[in-house]
């Protein structure tokens, strides 16, 4: 499988999980939400090869948010829509995952994440949707395509009959 199809196959599976708004956070709230996140010991046990800060800039002038190196530290750079929980989240990823663009190690941190710091339902909600749109995340054996949460299965069937 391509990236490029891993990577349209997670977008879409992010719009069926979370419906996108903004929690109109500032740029400091995001930047206090950047360094809780990395400081958590899920994260620092789970991700050891990334110990450098993430800094956050403002990101008003691009269309999308995005995850970059910038003057010596990682960075993220975000979108007045982009600062919420989620989109910080998917851009912490990018910084941690050890995987490259969207593949199936970068998809398995972001359900990671999401679960450690959104919650279990918020996981569930993205692993089902993940499994609808077949995106691959890391299996024993290599990459595997998510799995249907037992908690979703009735989610699932109605997108099916939806679509």
């Amino acid at each position: 499988m391509k990236v490029r199809d891993q990577a349209g196959k997670l977008y879409a599976a992010e719009s069926l999980a979370f419906q996108k708004s903004s929690e109109d956070m500032t740029l400091k709230e995001c930047q206090k939400f950047v360094d809780k996140v990395m400081s958590r010991s899920f994260v620092q046990r789970n991700y050891p090869w990334n110990r450098g800060q993430i800094v956050v800039h403002d990101g008003r002038r691009r269309r999308n948010a995005g995850a970059t190196w910038r003057h010596g530290s990682y960075a993220i750079l975000l979108p007045k829509w982009a600062r919420n929980e989620f989109v910080i989240l998917h851009e912490i990823a990018h910084h941690i995952s050890g995987g490259s663009g969207h593949d199936y190690k970068y998809a398995d941190c972001l359900l990671n994440l999401v679960r450690n710091v959104m919650g279990k339902e918020e996981a569930l909600q993205l692993q089902a949707a993940f499994h609808f749109k077949g995106v691959k995340v890391i299996g024993k054996n290599g990459p595997v395509k998510a799995r249907c949460p037992k908690e979703k299965r009735e989610w699932i069937q109605n997108l099916k009959v939806a679509s």
